[in-house]
């Protein structure tokens, strides 16, 4: 007897951080207490706290597209890592990594994406994990189908994007829905049918 299909147009937003703060702090209570804490034992458990709120943050700013969009949250591969939020419409496909970089100076130049001045892997990291939408997808659906890849910022002070053909989109999160709607379309209604169909099988994902 075959189990059945997992849906991921279930998962919650911030459902792979959710797991991994229960591993980090079984404790309810503790991981509560843990968002005011400043002490060193706690510093990993509030960026992955600080990680979800994020994300949290990015899925109800999606939840303003339009008609025609679809929306998934935390496509995790076998490895342990996922894509945060997998977005498919008329304008294409999305993977949207978003980043929680709150009160900070975020700066987006020739050479990459700073942080309070800090060197990041943002664009590296977004688009291997693109391409890794991309060819799976790819695999699955029988055509070719080219994810973009985005970072969506969350709570930053300033953002500034100094480049004139970005490899990456960089979206601040409340910029989101207007960018991703307005883009030209580039898909027609049953390619993003298809492509939402497989995206959201738990199959799709399991090699």
């Amino acid at each position: 007897m075959s189990l059945p299909v997992e849906d991921l147009a279930a998962n919650r937003p911030g459902a792979a951080v959710r797991r991994k703060l229960v591993e980090l702090e079984p404790s309810a209570v503790k991981r509560f207490l843990a968002r005011w804490s400043k002490a060193e034992d706690t510093r990993e458990l509030r960026s992955w706290q600080q990680g979800l709120v994020g994300e949290v943050s990015t899925a109800r700013r999606l939840r303003r597209l339009g008609r025609g969009w679809h929306t998934l949250h935390a496509v995790q591969y076998p490895s342990g890592t996922d894509v945060d939020h997998l977005v498919i419409g008329p304008a294409g496909v999305f993977a949207l990594n978003t980043k929680h970089h709150k009160g900070k100076k975020v700066w987006y130049g020739d050479y990459g994406v700073t942080v309070n001045g800090g060197k990041t892997r943002h664009i590296p990291a977004s688009q291997s994990e693109a391409r890794k939408v991309s060819a799976t997808l790819t695999r699955v659906c029988g055509f070719k189908v080219e994810a973009r890849p985005v970072i969506v910022i969350v709570g930053a002070e300033q953002i500034k994007v100094r480049q004139v053909a970005p490899p990456v989109l960089l979206v601040p999160c409340e910029e989101l829905p207007s960018r991703l709607s307005g883009m030209s379309p580039t898909l027609a209604p049953q390619e993003v049918a298809t492509i939402y169909a497989a995206a959201r099988s738990g199959n799709t994902w399991s090699e």
